[in-house]
């Protein structure tokens, strides 16, 4: 039996700021799935719940750092992932290796796409993502990529 994954999201051009503002928070801090934003510098300027879960950074430690998750090593790989997102590609890495607060190591999926302003400039970079440290589903990454694109939406709709 196929779970429907389909995730249903207010059309943003429908609803006024605040109430999209409101969804849009609630599906952030609601979410199982890392959401994290940054500048285009690579400073945390968003950290959800469950990326301190995941990652084990309180948002307070997150906010005003450089991605703390991405170890030194992986640096030059990072990079090129930003200049992709700074170039206006939305993308879906399905396997980083990245790092924990603790030290240890861990796998994410990750589904990536640039925040524009009402001018169309690039604002920043949005990237969703999920532990798949010890499983791999195609379905998971495909909810990941529509939930990118709809939280992409409505950041962009708010900014």
């Amino acid at each position: 039996m196929s779970v429907d994954r389909t995730i249903y999201f207010p059309n943003v051009e429908e609803t006024d700021r605040p109430a999209a503002s409101g969804v849009l928070a609630t599906l952030i801090e609601a979410s199982p799935l890392a959401i994290v934003t940054f500048d285009p510098e690579g400073v945390v300027t968003m950290w959800n719940p469950a990326a301190e879960r995941i990652f084990g950074w309180a948002e307070n430690e997150a906010l005003g750092t450089r991605l703390p998750f991405v170890p030194a090593e992986k640096q030059v790989e990072f990079l090129a992932l930003r200049r992709r997102a700074l170039l206006g590609d939305a993308f879906t890495e399905p396997e980083l290796h990245r790092r924990r607060a603790d030290g240890s190591p861990i796998v994410v999926s990750a589904s990536t796409a640039p925040l524009h302003r009402q001018d169309g400039t690039i604002c920043g970079i949005l990237s969703i993502l999920m532990d798949v440290t010890d499983h791999r589903s195609p379905e998971d990454e495909e909810a990941v990529r529509q939930l990118t694109r709809k939280v992409r939406e409505a950041l962009d709709f708010v900014l």
